[in-house]
């Protein structure tokens, strides 16, 4: 009796302890025969597989103990996927340029992080999220995915895809309120650039130190059906600041409406004596097992002293088809316009200055 005691014993701790502790693995693959066009004399279009046309293709690991007394202890390891190459994305060491990381190989790129959350909320550590890139996630129907209707501030703006730190900081630290606050919700981050403090920019006597060095935060409020964010940041570099301030609002109908979600972004960035701004909005729709969405936004560079203010406009619709809760079919279609000298064009193309740029894009997303 003794001995069967002491066996269930150690069999009710291993229990507990497996169940107190998980790892998970995730990810999605993701992708699309794309068709781009550019107009004018000297636009090319082009013919490609592309990836993440709906959802960017990553592959990641997240785990979590449970610590008891409502705390927990977490980490997150994910990569972002080229898989039309088989290939990875560089990461940033230090949210500078100098820090880019080789194209191509397999990184953790998208998120690198380790974190204790309880009652007080969430202390967050590593390479994360930057808080306006939320926003932009967010209430854009379409997210920040590679496809050709993804978000045209985000990848034509100054602080979008292109900026060390328009999507994500290394070096980070966060804070993150607890989820017990009545529909308010928030977070903070400071992130290191890790220059010496002597540091001066190449065959110079300039100072360098705060090169790469990131401060944000995003807090909102989201009750029923409503959900509104704002949001800003700010990274200090030797070439110029880059500041981003954006404000995210969406609304989601009754059910009984067909769940009809409404969505709009206002977004304004400077970086050196360039200032931009932009909107957006757009919806989504659930028919069936598909859902509808679109999204019509507006993006004004507005550079200091010069006359033209180059503007660039995008409409994009699309569907998505899920053949079951984790697999999906869908389609897009999308189209820019230009003025005052802007050539913003869709994936792969080249259109000529004040002339359009179209696309259709098919494919298939998987998550698991």
């Amino acid at each position: 009796m003794k001995k069967y005691l002491i066996a269930m014993a150690a069999a009710t701790a291993a229990g507990a302890a497996l169940a107190q502790s998980s790892v998970t693995l995730f990810g999605v693959v993701d992708a699309a025969v794309t068709y781009t066009t550019g107009s004018g004399d000297g636009s090319a279009h082009k013919t490609q597989l592309t990836n993440s046309g709906n959802m960017f293709s990553r592959l990641g690991f997240r785990g979590t103990e449970d610590l008891g007394g409502g705390y927990s202890a977490n980490f997150w390891m994910e990569m972002g996927l080229q898989n039309d190459s088989g290939q990875g994305f560089p990461s940033n060491s230090n949210n500078q340029a100098s820090g880019n990381g080789t194209a191509g190989i397999l990184s953790f790129n998208r998120r690198s992080t380790v974190s204790l959350a309880g009652p007080f909320g969430e202390v967050r550590l590593g390479r994360d999220y930057v808080p306006a890139f939320w926003n932009t996630a967010i209430f854009d129907p379409f997210g920040t995915g590679g496809g050709i209707g993804a978000n045209q501030i985000y990848f034509s703006g100054l602080g979008g895809l292109v900026a060390p730190t328009g999507t994500r900081a290394s070096n980070s630290v966060g804070y993150f309120l607890p989820a017990n606050l009545g529909g308010f919700y928030g977070q903070v981050m400071y992130a290191m650039g890790e220059n010496a403090s002597n540091s001066v920019l190449p065959n110079t006597l300039v100072s360098n130190k705060h090169d790469g060095e990131h401060t944000g935060a995003r807090f909102g409020y989201q009750s029923g059906g409503l959900n509104v964010a704002l949001a800003t940041g700010r990274t200090r570099y030797a070439s110029g600041d880059l500041r981003v301030t954006n404000l995210g609002a969406a609304y989601t109908f009754d059910a009984s409406l067909m769940n009809l979600k409404l969505t709009s972004e206002l977004y304004k960035e400077s970086k050196g004596s360039t200032d931009a701004k932009g909107a957006l909005i757009g919806f989504h729709l659930p028919i069936g097992p598909g859902e509808i969405k679109a999204s019509y936004a507006r993006y004004k560079l507005e550079p200091a002293n010069a006359a033209l203010k180059p503007t660039s406009s995008k409409l994009a619709i699309g569907y998505v088809h899920n053949l079951s809760k984790r697999t999906a079919l869908y389609a897009t279609i999308a189209r820019i316009t230009n003025k005052n000298g802007a050539s913003q064009a869709l994936a792969g193309a080249i259109t000529m200055p004040n002339r359009a740029s179209s696309g259709t894009e098919f494919g298939m997303r998987h998550m698991f």
